[in-house]
Parts: C-alpha cells; structure tokens; sequence
C-alpha cells in the first residue's frame, strides 16, 4: 500500500559513474505538507540525488517514488507532479521571460497559460522584466525566472536546488517569506549552504556526506540526537582575547563574532558536565571582562559540522 502521507520516498539508491560511486544506498522520505532541507558539502552528492528524484536520471539501484509514482526517466507522469530547479536553471537566454514561461506553461499543457504565467511573473516580482530577453538579465532575476519555470504548471512537489543562490539580500529575505507561504499548498524539498537560512524554514531535514546519508528526520530531534556535551556562548572585551579553556575539557569554538563593543564565541565542549561557574571564575581570572554566559542547544551548524567531519 501506498503511503500517502510520504510525498518523496528515495529507496535504497545507488547512482554509479565509470570508476566513481556518487551515492550509495541513499534513503529518505519527504512527508506531506513539509519543507525538506537537504543539505551537505559541495561534492556530497545532493545534485545527483536531486536529478534522479526529478526523474532526469536513472539511478544504478535502488527506487523512489513521487505520490505513489515510481520515479524513471520515461514516466511523463511525472511531468506534472514535479517543479524543480536545478542549480543551474535551463533557461532560453534568445527569449523573453514571458515567452519563455509559456512555452514552458505550454509543455506542460496548463489550461489558462496567460492567466498561470501571470501569476508566478507577479509572485517573483518580475513584472519590470517580463519583456526583456533571459540572457540580458541579471544573474538574481535569471534565478527568479528558473523558479517561476518550475511553479507556472503548479506542481504539488518542489525541488529547489539552492534556490537563493545570486540573490541579494532583500530577495532573499522576500524569496525565503515566498517559500513559506508555498509550503501552505506544496511540499518542498530545497538544498542550502545558508544554514540559518535551513532552521528558519525547514520541519525536516536531510543530511549527506561522500554519498551517503548521515542523518535525516525532523529537524528537533535531530537537535536533540546530536547534542554533545555543552554548548556555551560566552561573550567578552570587543579587544580582549579568550584564554586557552582545556582545563575544562576538550572543545571546539564554531563561530567567534562581534557583536557591537562585544566578541562572542560559541562554544562545543565534548564533555556535557556544567562547568559555567568555574568556567566563569577562570575568565574573570584571567583579567578579562566577562559580559555574556549561557547554555544553548547545538546549532545546525555544529552538527552540520560534526556530521561531515569539516572542522578546522
């Protein structure tokens, strides 16, 4: 039986290049109603998962399935049951926008096409550009029009491929609030390097290194799976410098910012024992100004981290 609730299954796939494995054995599903980030470093194999979903691909093994579709290159099923963007959009650059999005409306056999294709130019803001050819745009309004190419034939199931790459920030901001309200309708699987951008929208999320999958699921829970030892932030002097903490453990500091006259650290201890007050001591100790202290739960960037063995 069918499992309705599970937009996206990926079963098992295995996608083989000559004297290359891309993915091995990747398996995860997307629920109904959800935004899915799928996120890991460059070469980790997103893209390629991404076009065997999209059914651009075969897979060497293995099989996922879109509302209950099995997904392969020749089911044109498909077709309208997937709006995707790919990290570089296939875009008709000798084209205006607008003809470009109803050729594609077209394609698709979308009934009202001026109607649809009004709509999604409106959505994205493009209507000062609706005219004007695709390969004389800018690089952010060419990723606005990739989107609308992959929403005028209103699929019920998004891939977004870094979907705010080239967007300066008050379009991202817009595109990201744009998201949003999508996912009222349409569940969304997207790929980001913005890892805060990931927390603020995401319920679920996916993460994969050298092929292979090494977390997936609700979002908090992960947070909670992968808490190791104590997280502090810990914020001093704008010109002051933090000692050497060993003392205290082993540790990693992820992120050293300044924030206005202060200069914060996050900090990862290994071992999860709560050692703020003589941690505390020991700064003030040491002559420096001890301005902030809290415990905090692990950022996605902390397990992002962990999980794909990047540290510095």
């Amino acid at each position: 039986m069918v499992n309705m609730d599970k937009i996206l299954v990926v079963d098992d796939v295995t996608k083989e290049y000559p004297g290359r494995l891309a993915i091995s054995k990747v398996s995860f599903a997307v629920n109904k109603g959800s935004i899915h980030g799928f996120l890991g470093p460059n070469g980790a194999g997103k893209s390629t998962t991404m076009k065997i979903i999209a059914g651009l691909m075969p897979s060497s093994s293995g099989s996922v399935s879109v509302l209950g579709e099995k997904v392969t290159p020749k089911n044109f099923k498909l077709k309208n049951l997937v709006g995707f963007l790919p990290e570089n959009p296939p875009l008709y650059l000798d084209m205006t926008v607008e003809g470009y999005l109803k050729l594609v409306a077209k394609l698709h056999n979308v009934k009202n096409i001026s109607t649809q294709v009004t709509k999604v130019i409106e959505e994205l803001s493009l209507i000062e550009v609706r005219k004007r050819l695709i390969g004389n745009l800018s690089k952010g309004f060419k990723q606005r029009v990739g989107l609308a190419q992959a929403l005028v034939y209103d699929a019920p199931f998004l891939i977004l491929d870094e979907p705010t790459n080239g967007l300066d920030p008050q379009s991202v901001v817009e595109l990201r609030d744009f998201i949003k309200r999508l996912s009222k309708e349409k569940t969304i699987l997207f790929s980001s390097h913005v890892l805060p951008e990931v927390e603020q929208l995401c319920d679920q999320i996916t993460i994969i290194h050298r092929g292979r999958i090494r977390a997936t699921g609700d979002i908090h829970q992960i947070h909670q799976k992968f808490r190791q030892g104590l997280v502090i932030r810990i914020g001093i002097g704008e010109r002051e410098v933090l000692p050497e903490l060993s003392l205290f453990g082993k540790y990693e500091i992820t992120s050293d910012i300044l924030i206005g006259h202060e200069r914060q650290f996050h900090i990862v201890f290994e071992n999860d024992h709560d050692c703020r007050s003589d941690l505390g001591k020991f700064i003030i100790s040491k002559g420096l100004n001890l301005l902030t202290m809290q415990v905090e739960s692990p950022e996605l960037e902390d397990i992002f981290l962990h999980l794909t063995e990047n540290r510095s």
